[in-house]
This record gives C-alpha cells, structure tokens and sequence, in this order.
C-alpha cells in the first residue's frame, strides 16, 4: 500500500482556553486523517495544558511540547523543530479550518506537483458574529513564486499569514520565526515563497480567523506597533539586493508601513504621541523620501497619493478631522 504524505499542523497554545476546542477538533476531524497535530503548549496560565495533554491521551496523532513562555514565534519554532511531515501546516490556538481543507490542499499540491498550496480565508468577527469572506485567491491557478511574492506585497488576494498555506517541510530549512517581534509572518512567509519557486493558489477559503478584541494586532501604541515597519524595511534591502525585478512592489510595502506608523500615531492618544515622538518624526521623514515614488510608481490613486503626502507633511490627522467635521456639518444640514 502507498504511503501517504504526513501533514504536521503546529499550533501555538497561550490563553486560548475558551477556544482550543473548536480548533483542535477542526483538526483531529478532518477527512484526510494522516496529520500529526503538534501542540505548543507556551507556559500558558490557564487550563490550556491540561487540555493538550488530554487530546493527547484520547488521540495518537497529538504530540503536546509544554515550554516556557516565549510568544508566537518561540512556539511556532518549537513546533517546526518537532514536526516529522511531508509538509507543514499552522493554526492558531483560536481559530478552526473547514473539515476539507488538507484534503483540498494537499490534492491541489499533488496535482500540480509543487511544495506550495496558498488558499483564502473567513473573516470572523468575535463581537458580532458575523462571518464574510477575507482574502482569497480568485481563481486556481499555478503561479511562480515571485508573482506570488509581489501578490502577498500588495495584498493582492493574499497576504503573508502563515495559517492559510500548506508547505512541503524543507522549505523552512533555516529558515525560523523571528524572536520577541510581532507581524512574524511577514519577514519570514516571503523568503519561504521564494524558495518554492512555484505554488498553486485555490480560491476557496479554508481556514477561520477569528477577529478578537484582545488580540496583538488590537492592543494599545506600544513598541511593537512598529515592528511592521522594521520587517519591511528589511525586507525592501533583502528583495533590492537579491531579486531586483520585486524592488518596486517591496518599497509599496515599505511605503504602506511608514503610512501607518504616521497615521496611528497621529490619531492616538496624546500620551503615545509624547512618547513615540521620534518614531513619528522618523516615519515621517522616510516617507518625505518616498513621494517621487508614490506619485510616479503608479500603486496608488490621486486620493491615497494625497493622504501619503499629508501624512508626509503631519497634517494628515488635522485634515481627516476637518474633512469628517463638513461631512457631518452637510449631513445635519
């Protein structure tokens, strides 16, 4: 009998006790059944361990490293050290899959005969409950990965979240999350596309990304909020140097992430403001340096051309109040 390719699903567990459930059933339960499911139990507090470690009595294919805290991408690394498949999958602890999705997936990667499967995702507001459909490819397609790479750049229909992916394993030969950063994914999902040479893209959304209040990417302006900011600058140095034809499409991503470190800033509280002073006065400065591009590189319309050279000059915060203050003042009128 053929053996069949092993897919090992890392998921990173910290506080998510409420929600571990639902994502490792989505898992255990899926119809291609040869997965191992390595659980990253990350010092969590709560009762997350105990679960691990009961998923694990009840099935085989759970493996359960418990470890000292060390965020996201420590547990990622760890889960990648342990894993044994064919390929690669990520799950955060709080969020599920379709009960198809390896089986699409792996089909599509077999197929196609690539290392590389990219599908698209459901939005999942926690608040109100209501799902729609996020980033997802339009239609399949085989692609080489440097298309991919300027797609993931612009936000074309993908972005650079590991969890919607399925990767033959030696595509992260050496490659690692980066310690002690938030936005892991981005400085590290482009240099593992690139490396593919080639993936497919399926345009069916597989994969459940619950939209949280006290998630990283909505918590208060503090030094990590930059931390977007950093990775693309170092990605436009790597990508100018080493595959010259993506320079224009990594600079738009450099370009997007001084916007938002001047924009966040300028509508946070003044406390933050005092405080990340020189971040924003830097971030400002960088995108000044930028405008010949912005107005020449034909990525962005007259309106976002304007809002970057407001945002440019520190006026960007002012002219949004004022233009929101007539808006309303015509509407009452």
């Amino acid at each position: 009998m053929e053996r069949k390719s092993l897919i090992s699903v890392i998921v990173p567990v910290y506080k998510v006790e409420q929600y571990l459930p639902q994502c490792v059933d989505s898992i255990l339960n899926q119809t291609y059944r040869d997965l191992e499911l390595i659980l990253v139990d990350d010092g969590s507090p709560d009762g997350c361990g105990r679960f691990c470690d009961a998923y694990a009595e009840k099935d085989g294919r759970v493996r359960v490293i418990h470890k000292k805290n060390g965020g996201l991408s420590d547990a990622r690394n760890a889960g990648l050290d342990a894993a044994s498949g064919d390929y690669l999958s990520f799950i955060d602890g709080d969020d599920w899959i379709e009960p198809d999705t390896y089986a699409t997936m792996l089909a599509a990667a077999e197929k196609y005969d690539v290392a590389l499967v990219c599908a698209g995702r459901y939005d999942e507001d926690e608040e109100t409950g209501m799902r729609t459909v996020g980033l997802c490819p339009k239609r399949e397609e085989q692609i080489s990965s440097k298309e991919m790479v300027r797609r993931i750049f612009h936000w074309e229909a993908m972005d650079s979240s590991a969890c919607d992916k399925l990767y033959a394993r030696s595509l992260f030969e050496g490659i690692r999350f980066p310690l002690g950063m938030v936005c892991e994914d981005v400085p590290t999902t482009y240099r593992v596309v690139l490396r593919a040479e080639k993936a497919v893209l399926l345009p069916k959304p597989v994969y459940h990304y619950r939209h949280r209040a006290s998630s990283i990417t909505t918590s208060a302006v503090s030094e990590k909020s930059f931390h977007f900011s950093r990775h693309a600058a170092m990605i436009y140095e790597d990508i100018k140097k080493n595959v010259p034809e993506l320079e224009p499409d990594a600079r738009y991503l450099l370009v997007c992430a001084l916007r938002y470190n001047v924009e966040m800033l300028e509508h946070a509280p003044k406390e933050a403001k005092n405080c990340f002073r020189k971040e924003y006065l830097r971030s400002r400065r960088q995108l000044a340096g930028q405008l010949k591009f912005v107005r020449r590189s034909g990525f962005f319309s007259p309106k976002e051309q304007l809002e970057i050279v407001l945002a440019a000059c520190g006026l960007y915060g002012s002219a949004s109040q004022t233009y929101h203050f007539y808006k309303k003042l015509k509407h009452n009128l």
